[in-house]
């Protein structure tokens, strides 16, 4: 665990990293272009602490000759029959021929080619397309399903081979494009290897992507796929209508790169030298950080039981009879070299049914993406090993796809769970009468129970399941919103049990984080966008239901929000009880104390939720503004009326536009 696993999850590469902060002060890593090792130190909290990460740019020879524009010409035009005749493609000296060689995997971007191949070919008539590489995962052979489907719609324009495929070099001058949409990409070979023939790139800048002259998209969210193929066809077709004195200079250009061996060496042997000089060994213990044979002296069994341990019995979690014989059996099947690292739908099957989704969204118009069935297959397996009827109802989609229907029940949860603040509204009033429960002491208690809430929930995320403590939440919330406001009034006449009550109300008020977090599990697929829509669905509900609450205490109709409460808190209690295995038997992984906390991001975020805390005061007192301003409790109800239902179209519009910005980028960088 301390040297395998990471953020809660099994990282093979945390090993290594380790060992050379500890015997070599943190120097020796060394990424395969500089842009990698910034992508590297920028977003992968696996390499903080580490005083710099070496970029050492792969190094290959140099173009053969030295060239001019005509003669690139001249080389292009006669490479280009030759390249036509050998896949088979009309002989068009016209042509534009874009083309992709390597593995046929998502990493490489291929299914978003395959997906955007007809709109190719459509929208330009003058473009033939070469596509060829072996098909390594389930994206791979989704795409080839795809394109064997336009082979007689687009005869001759459109070569595809899904096999290992060596063309000469030669021959590959007579390209115009090559497709680089990587998702991801270390350092790239194939954008060299065609640049130093005179054949530019098309693709996404990203790793070691945008060296060579081409045109590129930045992703401004990889999780996107919609982001990504529209950036891509935009940069396809944007290469494809330069003017051709802009196209020939930057394919001269290319030819002209250079990433020298001696370069490559020198920097290298830097880098071994750095290493060398703050180089240590352990005093008495050798190099190893895990040594198996020592190991073994003292007990493999029990070493082996103790790192493989799902978890420990814990006085708030007790581990079963069951439970323990389950993990003696997991030690067993790692005794007999049984595979630990397997996925739950074989390549064979998820191929099986992309093609057969394939089937059906010809049929209807409209094909989806590879990421996104591969999470619909994920979700439709994981529903099939669910016992209960209920459970496999929560695990369907909810709104045509737009979420699981256990997502909309720990919505209901969000929306009516922070009931603290408007219970502190109420309580205002009955404190004053109290010279010791000052309107000061109730915000200091209620938000020093709120601050301890939070520490307590993360603290039992930990041993107990989701579905558990969002059901204890919701317990809670009818003991405090429904229960305790409906004793005497002389219960709220003692100070100290006035301010108790208010410290209880904060702490239970902060477990709507548990289901803000809780609400983004069993989604496979999308990024900030997806996130950015449902919490501005999820704050825009809850601002609704909180107006409305108002307009019906002015009302004089508590005894509905009461009610209303009562009915969803009980029911989404009932429901979370059912909720699927991921919910009922997964808890937070442990992690450091200080683990992502230095992050940018991290910081803001407690810099924003700072001001957060500023304007609660003012925002939960308009009510008594309102009254010393001569508003009557007609006018204030309906003006939270009217508030209530335009709320929730201002923030839906607010989060909507933060989505397309995420997507596409600040208008400057579009």
């Amino acid at each position: 665990r301390k040297y395998c696993m990471f953020e809660g999850r099994f990282n093979m590469l945390k090993a290594g990293v380790t060992y050379i902060k500890q015997t070599q002060a943190g120097y020796g890593i060394c990424a395969v272009s500089e842009n990698y090792a910034v992508e590297l130190k920028r977003e992968r909290t696996l390499f903080a602490g580490l005083p710099y990460l070496i970029s050492l740019d792969n190094a290959t020879d140099p173009a053969d000759i030295q060239t001019s524009i005509e003669k690139l010409r001249a080389l292009r035009f006669e490479a280009k029959g030759q390249l036509q005749r050998h896949c088979g493609l009309d002989e068009d000296p016209g042509a534009k021929i874009l083309i992709f060689i390597g593995r046929w995997v998502k990493q490489k971007g291929v299914d978003h080619i395959a997906m955007l191949t007809p709109a190719f070919l459509r929208s330009h008539p003058e473009v033939q397309i070469i596509l060829a590489g072996p098909p390594d995962d389930a994206c791979g052979l989704y795409a080839g399903t795809l394109l064997d489907q336009l082979g007689d719609e687009f005869k001759g324009r459109l070569f595809v081979c899904t096999k290992f495929f060596r063309l000469p070099e030669e021959l590959r001058r007579g390209a115009h494009l090559c497709f680089t949409p990587s998702c991801s990409e270390p350092f790239g070979y194939v954008d060299v290897e065609f640049g130093l023939l005179g054949v530019p790139s098309v693709g996404a800048a990203i790793g070691g992507l945008g060296k060579m002259p081409g045109v590129y998209f930045r992703q401004q969210n990889s999780d996107d796929s919609k982001s990504l193929i529209d950036s891509f066809f935009c940069s396809v077709d944007h290469a494809l209508n330069l003017p051709d004195t802009e196209y020939w200079e930057m394919a001269l250009n290319a030819t002209k790169a250079d990433f020298p061996f001696d370069t490559w060496r020198a920097n290298l042997s830097g880098s071994y030298s750095k290493a060398i000089t703050n180089f240590k060994s352990f005093a008495g213990e050798g190099n190893l950080l895990f040594d198996a044979q020592q190991h073994a002296d003292a007990g493999t069994r029990e070493v082996l039981n103790e790192a493989m341990a799902p978890r420990k019995a814990t006085v708030l979690r007790r581990m079963s009879s069951t439970a323990q014989v389950a993990h003696q059996m997991r030690i067993l099947d790692i005794d007999e070299d049984a595979e630990f690292l397997t996925q739950p739908v074989s390549d064979d099957r998820t191929h099986e049914l992309m093609r057969e989704a394939i089937f059906q969204g010809q049929m209807k118009g409209k094909v989806k993406d590879a990421e996104q069935l591969q999470s619909q297959i994920c979700q439709a397996d994981q529903r099939l090993t669910e016992r209960s009827h209920m459970t496999q109802w929560l695990m369907k989609p909810f709104a045509r796809g737009l979420c699981l229907r256990i997502h909309v029940v720990i919505a209901l949860g969000y929306i009516f769970s922070p009931v603290g603040e408007t219970l502190l509204k109420s309580m205002d009033v009955r404190a004053r009468s109290n010279t010791l429960a000052s309107e000061h002491a109730l915000w200091i208690t209620f938000y020093m129970g709120a601050g301890c809430g939070c520490l307590l929930w993360l603290f039992l995320s930990r041993g107990i399941p989701p579905n558990l403590l969002m059901a204890s939440s919701q317990l809670l919330n009818i003991i405090f919103f429904v229960l305790v406001p409906s004793l005497p009034g002389e219960f709220f006449e003692s100070p100290f049990s006035t301010l108790t009550y208010l410290g209880l109300c904060g702490l239970q008020s902060t477990s709507r984080l548990l289901f803000i977090v809780w609400n983004f599990n069993e989604d496979f697929h999308g990024g900030f966008q997806v996130a950015a829509k449902r919490i501005g669905v999820l704050e825009s509900l809850r601002s609704c239901v909180g107006w409305i609450s108002v307009n019906l205490s002015y009302a004089g109709l508590e005894f509905i929000n009461r009610n209303l409460v009562l009915v969803v808190s009980l029911g989404t209690t009932v429901l979370l009880f059912k909720a699927p295995q991921c919910y009922a038997s997964y808890v937070l992984p442990s992690t450091g104390i200080l683990e992502g906390m230095t992050h940018k991001s991290f910081i803001l975020l407690v810099f924003a939720e700072f001001l957060n805390m500023l304007s609660a005061y003012p925002s939960q007192t308009y009510t008594l503004w309102w009254t010393l301003n001569g508003f009557e409790p007609g006018e204030i109800a309906g003006f939270a009326l009217l508030t209530g239902f335009m709320a929730p179209v201002m923030l839906t519009a607010i989060f909507a536009l933060l989505a397309k910005m995420n997507r596409w980028g600040p208008w400057a960088m579009r």
